[in-house]
């Protein structure tokens, strides 16, 4: 999985901030995070349960540092798609006031560490990802004509994320932190999406109701023009939230054996 990232359309995204942070780095070690040797078989797995202790235990927020936020939910002020081809799906979206929910629940199936190529690597699945926002919508859905704005509501069912972070190593009061460089997010698979479009038709039920059938019964198109959005918003928010843990959190307090340098 490589770094550069392309999109079929454009994608414009605001994130939330939150207060700077109340202390350097975080000084003691908890109970909940178990170094792991690089040098043992078992690393890999005992890297991916340090990250989901990480996720379960810090997802409202990490002691001493303000500005981490929490893992689950998270915000996003605002998302603008817009397309303009000729496809079967053509959109001009703007979301705002987005509230990504179900992070928390993320299962970390593997995780790696790549000492020569400073890159770190993250398998997870995740059961559920809800999305609720404010719309404003113009466009065609596979040859049916929209116009609408109000609350929507989006759920993601059985979402697989691979993430590579591309690290440099950090000496600084005697511990080691690993920075994150640069991060890249895919989305590797789907099981279902689901959309809700409040007041799509001026309130007409019965339009609504069908549109929101056809979007249904068809939502793997709709989510693969979605998809691009999504995915680079959720790198964006993933980015955001790991670049603060990595440089806060001593990198020992994951893998012992770290060594600074070549």
């Amino acid at each position: 999985m490589g770094f550069k990232t392309q999109f079929g359309l454009l994608a414009v995204m605001t994130l939330t901030s939150a207060a700077v942070s109340g202390e350097k780095f975080l000084a003691v070690k908890p109970d909940f995070l178990i170094p792991c040797k690089q040098i043992e078989p078992g690393f890999n797995n005992c890297f991916a349960k340090d990250f989901q202790a990480a996720f379960t235990n810090w997802n409202d927020g990490i002691p001493g540092l303000k500005s981490f936020g929490s893992f689950d939910p998270m915000y996003v002020k605002r998302v603008v798609i817009t397309d303009g081809g000729n496809n079967p799906i053509s959109l001009n979206m703007e979301l705002t006031n987005l509230k990504f929910t179900g992070l928390k629940h993320s299962n970390f199936k593997d995780a790696s560490y790549d000492h020569a190529k400073s890159l770190t690597k993250l398998r997870m699945s995740v059961p559920t990802v809800q999305i609720n926002a404010d719309y404003d919508m113009k466009g065609r859905v596979l040859a049916l004509p929209l116009n609408g704005k109000g609350k929507t509501k989006m759920n993601i069912e059985n979402l697989g994320i691979d993430i590579a972070i591309r690290l440099k190593i950090r000496k600084e009061d005697g511990f080691l932190f690993t920075d994150v460089d640069k991060l890249r997010l895919e989305n590797t698979e789907v099981g279902n999406f689901q959309i809700n479009l409040e007041n799509l038709f001026n309130g007409q039920k019965d339009l609504e109701e069908s549109a929101h059938a056809l979007f249904n019964n068809n939502w793997m198109e709709l989510y693969e023009f979605l998809k691009p959005s999504i995915t680079s918003t959720i790198q964006a928010l993933m980015k955001d939230r790991l670049k603060k843990m990595f440089a806060f959190v001593p990198a020992t307090y994951f893998i012992e054996d770290l060594v600074y340098g070549s």
